[in-house]
């Protein structure tokens, strides 16, 4: 597939807009698929999204949705969300750019799956995954409706903002204004297409858990990140263990049990502390807080010591 060209109504909208000009090096993907790189691919772009697909092997598909933190980054050199992690595998890559807090809601970017699932291009790989964090991990739960069977990965995803679905999720301003009458606006029901979805989130965060009790159970893994809050891909990497978890995710080899054994080092982080105390201070519990900082402090005192005898 060619990259593709702006049709005439979108040049003659964006004619008055002021071009960004490139700097820094060419991202990844484009290095690899421009006219003389050594893979086939495509770019697409309308608007608040583009598609950028990069084939480097039919066995394993990677379908990744950019969050909110990605989201409407400025730079030449942007990479899909995993990018840098998907390439280092191997695995062929169709990365999803939003230009905002867009939630997908787009008829342009839902008619270009459209396309690619009637075409039969995921149907051409052994294995498809569609992997993402909060308002991604609602992308990859959405259109994983295109590719039937495939693996859903969803970081504290959320399975709708449709008011009259969820009027209980009231985070998320922006993305609860989108045009949620589009198609695949209720992960709940697409995903029902799906094969197994690893839904990590922490049951302590009541939204995160109310979106994911709306998911297929009967294909859905619960992957329960206690005191992560909505931060869940940001605590698998302090814990260096973010690579290990999705890989084992998309892949499908991933257990709970395997999960557990995985996390056990997020005692150790601020942000863990933070979250407990948060939950102990809501209960009124002040002396079990004080204890369990005590503690923490304690144990974070004993991990220091150890690594500095172990410099010697």
């Amino acid at each position: 597939m060619s990259l593709s060209s702006l049709s005439n109504e979108t040049a003659g909208t964006n004619a008055a807009a002021e071009p960004a000009t490139p700097s820094g090096d060419a991202p990844t993907w484009l290095q690899e698929i421009f006219p003389a790189g050594g893979r086939n691919g495509f770019y697409e772009k309308s608007h608040d999204h583009a598609l950028a697909f990069v084939e480097r092997s039919r066995r394993q598909l990677v379908v990744s949705f950019d969050n909110l933190s990605d989201a409407g980054n400025p730079n030449y050199d942007v990479e899909p969300w995993a990018g840098k992690f998907v390439h280092d595998q191997g695995w062929s890559h169709l990365g999803v750019f939003a230009r905002g807090p867009t939630w997908y809601r787009d008829m342009w970017l839902i008619d270009q799956f459209a396309r690619l699932a009637e075409s039969g291009f995921f149907r051409r790989f052994e294995r498809v995954a569609l992997i993402g964090t909060s308002m991604g991990g609602f992308g990859a739960l959405a259109f994983s409706e295109f590719a039937p069977g495939a693996t859903v990965v969803a970081l504290s995803p959320q399975s709708t903002l449709e008011d009259s679905i969820v009027p209980w999720d009231k985070r998320f301003a922006k993305g609860r204004v989108q045009d949620w009458s589009l198609p695949c606006s209720d992960a709940a029901i697409s995903a029902e297409h799906a094969g197994r979805i690893f839904a990590l989130y922490d049951p302590a965060v009541e939204h995160d858990l109310r979106h994911v009790d709306r998911l297929p159970q009967d294909r859905l893994v619960r992957l329960k990140g206690f005191w992560f809050g909505h931060k869940s891909a940001v605590v698998l990497r302090r814990i260096d263990q973010l690579k290990p978890f999705m890989t084992a995710a998309i892949t499908g080899t991933l257990t709970e049990p395997m999960f557990y054994r995985m996390i056990r080092g997020r005692r150790n982080l601020l942000i863990y502390r933070r979250a407990v105390e948060a939950e102990l201070d809501r209960r009124g519990q002040t002396e079990r807080m004080e204890r369990f900082r005590t503690a923490f402090r304690r144990r974070r005192l004993e991990q220091k010591a150890k690594s500095t005898e172990q410099g010697e």
